[in-house]
């Protein structure tokens, strides 16, 4: 049974504090997660702590293990956010079988309707202590005029027809992954490692991304991203991503600031607000593009099916700064979907 909000009851500031921690933490014990091993994460630091003034060791004790509970949750709720949005933040470090099915629509600049599909395959090899999968996907080869503004630090072997690929986890933990992929396209070869790692500012995480790759028709690249955010309710997640890519191909260094703020509205349906600034140093300094987005994603019908619709407004400096309004529709159908709803009544569900 999906919970609406008129079924919360509002209490005490303390009470809600309280019965949350001792919730979360009788939930986290049973829950499993795709991404977050909690067998392996064994990145404690033992050793000596500066004793905290007028405080018994037992109230230190106490503080300690409530920050790091809160530090959980905060990253459960992000990790549940990023693969309810299908981000590349989770689906670069899902470790499991999985197919889908994407049918997106976008109206275009000039007004045009244009239908794109694309099929992507996970498959979890057998015998590989748990670390090597084969990845396929077909996709049309670029993407909609609309939306390239706001992916525009996406990478670009996404854009092949067809690409086939290995990618071996070196190391999985909370704290953090790395691996390395090898892949094929009709067009090229390529290979590279990508490195995540996770920082705890008390409230808020940080976490850093780079991923480097070599192809063979144009060299290298390097791809790195910055999250901080922090979990500001119930319901609202707030995230800054700063991003800045090189290419060993083309001059100059694009970056871009992102604003975004995720707002789950029940355990099947949420919505994201974006606000991105583009920039390029080449060949001077300047402002590429502004984009307001929205995405609206809920499941339907079945939990492995879901729609999203994505309204958007950008102001392109190749357009002269006009308004540019566009949307776009997406139907996706996910094989080897497992709930995540036990995941949502743990960080959500208070």
């Amino acid at each position: 049974m999906i919970h609406t909000d008129n079924d919360y009851r509002h209490t005490p500031l303390v009470s809600v504090i309280t019965v949350l921690l001792l919730f979360f933490t009788q939930a986290t014990a049973r829950a499993e997660f795709d991404i977050v091993d909690r067998n392996k994460a064994e990145e404690v630091i033992q050793g000596n702590k500066d004793d905290i003034p007028l405080l018994s060791q037992k109230t230190e004790a106490t503080v300690d293990e409530t920050h790091e509970q809160v530090s959980e949750k905060l990253l459960t709720a992000a990790t549940w956010l990023d693969s309810f949005f299908d981000d590349t933040r989770y689906i670069a470090e899902e470790n499991r079988t999985r197919a889908k099915l994407k049918l997106s629509a976008g109206i275009e600049r000039d007004g045009s309707f244009e239908f794109k599909p694309r099929v992507s395959l996970r498959l979890h090899l057998p015998h590989t202590e748990g670390r090597l999968n084969l990845l396929i996907s077909a996709n049309d080869d670029e993407d909609f005029d609309v939306d390239r503004s706001a992916n525009a630090l996406s990478s670009r072997d996404d854009e092949s027809n067809l690409t086939g690929a290995f990618r071996y986890f070196l190391r999985e933990t909370e704290k953090m992954n790395i691996s390395t992929t090898a892949g094929l396209s009709l067009n090229y070869a390529y290979a590279g490692m990508r490195y995540r790692r996770l920082f705890d500012y008390s409230s808020w995480q940080g976490r850093f991304t780079s991923r480097l790759r070599y192809y063979t028709d144009d060299g290298w690249e390097s791809r790195n991203q910055y999250d901080i955010e922090r979990q500001v309710s119930d319901r609202l997640l707030f995230r800054t991503t700063l991003e800045a890519n090189w290419e060993e191909e083309y001059n100059g260094l694009p970056h871009a600031v992102i604003f975004s703020l995720f707002q789950v509205l029940k355990a099947d349906r949420a919505i994201l607000y974006d606000i991105g600034n583009y920039f390029q140093t080449s060949p001077s300094y300047q402002m590429t593009d502004t984009v307001f987005r929205l995405r609206y994603r809920q499941r339907f019908y079945r939990d492995w099916l879901v729609f999203e619709i994505a309204p958007q407004v950008a102001f392109p400096k190749e357009y002269d700064r006009d308004f540019t309004p566009g949307i776009i529709f997406k139907l996706e159908a996910d094989f080897g979907y497992t709930t995540n709803r036990e995941q949502f009544d743990n960080i959500f569900a208070f």
